[in-house]
């Protein structure tokens, strides 16, 4: 399934949440960058010097955590995620929009229940004073970081299913 996207100019609060979630995207790849740069001189340090960074592999699991929540609002403005319409491909245009739109304030709805236990996570990890076991790195800054991106989606993703901002159209290649 492939995603068209409408010819129609769109609102400007969508132009505003596409942007937003543009940027969210970038900073979310230049995360991974710095990840996979960092696990490159870790990885050259242990085999040459014996001498990785020290506590790598917690950098690598906030740092995927953050970059992968900065990833879903763009994912939802432009209709990355799967489609299944197997069920639906007889569907009339009409029907597929009002699916397309309870899909959205599901995922709306769902983003948003992650970002509140994910935001109760981060209060509590702050308060224990919680840290990784290597680094001493505070875990509810992972926490904390993770939450624009979250909150981005759920926004993205109810505007979309209450009609305030256009959902990207499905097409069939058959």
């Amino acid at each position: 399934m492939a995603v068209k996207k409408k010819a129609e100019t769109r609102g400007g609060l969508h132009e505003a949440l596409h942007n937003v979630a543009v940027w969210f995207a970038y900073v979310g790849g230049a995360i991974v960058a710095a990840i996979g740069i960092m696990s490159v001189i870790s990885i050259t340090g242990r085999a040459l010097w014996a001498r990785p960074i020290r506590g790598d592999f917690e950098l690598v699991e906030i740092g995927i955590a953050v970059a992968g929540s900065l990833f879903l609002a763009y994912c939802q403005i432009t209709a990355g995620n799967i489609f299944v319409d197997i069920f639906t491909i007889r569907a009339g245009d009409r029907a597929k929009k009002a699916m397309d739109s309870f899909g959205a304030l599901l995922m709306g709805g769902m983003f948003a229940l992650v970002l509140w236990r994910t935001s109760i996570g981060m209060t509590e990890i702050r308060h224990s004073g919680e840290t990784s076991m290597l680094m001493g790195f505070p875990i509810w800054v992972g926490y904390a970081c993770a939450l624009p991106g979250l909150a981005l989606a759920s926004i993205v993703a109810l505007a979309q299913g209450l009609g305030l901002i256009g959902i990207s159209e499905r097409v069939s290649h058959e």
